[in-house]
């Protein structure tokens, strides 16, 4: 008789483990289901990478342009490109907002806004939205400006000779290089609807 007392309640408790794993398993399958926005913000996120890489990697083709990029455009000019390059590549149900934050001083990140078509008034010039309502999703990427070329100078390890079979004379001393200056900057893109 004890032994079917013991067998029914590990049977019971088994049972009882079993149901609570089965409900666990069903609250997390059901909260991790995508919402109705999941294909939506998708398509923002694409839009925002996509459209970021683009103004990054295409040369601008104007008269001078000198090889500069469409996003070197932006961050020299401010807000009158963002408008024009980046509102041509993002639809108009989107809205976006382009951000830098310079690292050129060395200290906290502080984001700056270039262009955001939630501040800009102009019906004409802006067809964007204006107002985040639903998702939003952001793209960033690593901007590097040369601010000071680097000059190298003359190397004082050439080939010098004096009076003869590859005798070395007395280096000119001190060498003269200047290392340049190089400035990183963090920039990003907001789209969002």
């Amino acid at each position: 008789m004890r032994c079917r007392r013991a067998f029914v309640f590990s049977l019971d408790s088994f049972v009882a483990f079993t149901l609570i794993v089965a409900a666990l398993y069903t609250l997390v399958f059901f909260s991790t289901v995508p919402s109705a926005y999941y294909s939506a913000l998708t398509q923002a996120n694409y839009l925002a990478k996509d459209s970021l890489v683009a103004l990054a990697t295409t040369t601008y083709g104007g008269e001078d342009s000198s090889g500069q990029t469409y996003l070197d455009l932006i961050l020299s000019r401010g807000a009158g490109p963002a408008r024009l390059y980046a509102g041509e590549m993002i639809p108009d149900q989107f809205g976006y907002k382009l951000e830098i934050a310079d690292y050129a001083e060395g200290g906290e990140e502080d984001w700056t806004v270039i262009y955001s078509t939630a501040t800009d008034d102009d019906p004409l010039l802006n067809t964007h939205k204006r107002e985040y309502h639903k998702l939003k999703a952001t793209a960033q990427a690593l901007y590097l400006v040369v601010l000071k070329e680097r000059d190298i100078g003359e190397s004082p390890y050439g080939y010098i000779t004096c009076y003869g079979d590859s005798t070395v004379c007395d280096l000119p001393l001190p060498y003269e290089y200047e290392a340049g200056d190089v400035a990183l900057k963090l920039v990003k893109l907001t789209v969002f609807t």
